[in-house]
């Protein structure tokens, strides 16, 4: 949900001055859909990793302390086309090869950093960058070449060119078709800068780099949507005020951005995806949702989800919904977003992964989460606009959820 990315970075910018896939959009919620693993199906929440291995059949959960080890919060998952899972969680950046049973912490990123995002190139998993903060300013864009174990390069540091002093890096994505990366930096305004944001372009796996700055005004923030699946120079950017989400694209890896998708009326984007056969799909936390077929030229508005996330594999739409409105937490299209089947909901995960280690680490997180479900109503339909009052009731499970969990043990590992 866009609310929950925002305040995921809000976090972040408060850290550094006291001391953000498949198509992998900035939300606080994701599907991940393993290219190479069909049966599987992940879920990132904002209590954990929810995963099945039957396609939906079942699911169960790795809970996000185990996930973290400590009391942070992960701010986003990514996963591989093989089927591995990072975890960006602020203090660090931990990875399972293992269906969530077991979570190793990535090395040679400095431990004082916040890592704030991460992405596994689609071509090959073992090629991983991420970007981190330092406390008191800047970031770093560290590139790892064994999936995400150890990270050795830096790619990009601010203060060293294309990148100024006074920016942080915001976003990273690897295109599928082709060895370039792209970054997206802000910069807020301040007394010795005018604030601002850009576009960065590596068709060398992060060797040179192209800066390209963007005409947005301070403090709009301009993520990554996704890089096109089959056009390594088409790239589609989130741009996000304090009101309301646009899409904007560049055909020509970055030199040219223009508008692309506006919601009518202005709202929060909870999700868009580019898929290789040319669609384009994109969601609000209002339960609007938009298509756009290959070679049309304008989107279709239907009627959604309350939109947390999207995903796309094989020509099926996956889609988190808000379930205080949406008789579901996952849903799918089979006809193009015309209409939404149940796939999940979040009362009916079975429990823990299997793994003795997970069983026991989560068993209490269960427990609590269970009764946290069941005192939040669920929708009887799809249609309407979500109340404000059921937005903030959400926000504020969440944060009481972990409180009450983390507030016993700092280290669960």
């Amino acid at each position: 949900m866009p609310v929950m990315r925002r305040a995921a970075l809000a976090l972040a910018f408060l850290c550094s001055s006291a001391a953000r896939a498949d198509a992998a959009f900035p939300t606080g919620m994701s599907v991940l859909l393993p290219r190479e693993l069909p049966q599987r199906i992940l879920v990132g929440t904002t209590f954990g990793l929810v995963l099945s291995e039957d396609r939906g059949a079942t699911f169960r959960y790795v809970c996000e302390p185990y996930i973290t080890g400590t009391g942070v919060t992960v701010l986003v998952y990514q996963v591989a086309a093989n089927g591995d899972v990072l975890a960006a969680h602020q203090t660090a950046l931990s990875r399972t090869s293992d269906q969530g049973c077991t979570w190793t912490r990535a090395s040679g990123i400095p431990s004082d950093q916040l890592v704030l995002d991460a992405f596994f190139d689609p071509s090959n998993a073992a090629s991983v960058t991420a970007i981190a903060w330092p406390p008191p300013a800047g970031a770093s864009l560290f590139a790892s070449a064994d999936g995400g174990r150890t990270f050795g390069t830096t790619l990009l540091t601010s203060g060293t060119p294309p990148v100024r002093a006074d920016e942080r890096l915001l976003s990273v994505e690897i295109a599928a078709s082709a060895p370039v990366v792209y970054v997206t930096t802000l910069a807020l305004p301040g007394a010795s800068s005018p604030g601002g944001a850009a576009l960065l372009r590596s068709g060398d796996r992060g060797a040179t780099w192209s800066r390209f700055d963007l005409a947005v005004a301070p403090n709009v923030q301009v993520k990554i949507a996704q890089v096109d699946p089959v056009d390594a120079n088409t790239v589609y950017l989130l741009v996000s005020t304090a009101s309301a989400d646009e899409i904007h694209v560049s055909h020509d890896g970055g030199a040219t951005v223009v508008p692309l998708f506006v919601p009518v009326p202005s709202a929060f984007l909870g999700g868009f995806v580019a898929t290789s056969d040319g669609h384009l799909y994109a969601g609000t936390s209002g339960g609007d949702f938009y298509v756009r077929t290959t070679g049309a030229t304008e989107f279709t508005r239907l009627k959604g989800p309350h939109m947390r996330c999207l995903g796309e594999r094989d020509g099926r739409i996956y889609a988190c919904g808000d379930s205080t409105v949406d008789p579901y937490d996952v849903a799918t299209s089979d006809d193009q977003g015309k209409s939404f089947q149940k796939l999940l909901s979040f009362t009916e995960i079975l429990g823990p992964a299997t793994c003795p280690a997970v069983q026991s680490a989560c068993a209490a997180d269960f427990a609590q989460l269970q009764r946290a479900l069941a005192a939040v109503p669920v929708g009887s339909c799809s249609c309407g606009d979500p109340s404000g009052d059921a937005v903030a009731v959400l926000i504020l499970l969440a944060a009481a959820l972990r409180r009450r969990r983390r507030a016993p043990a700092r280290d669960r590992r």
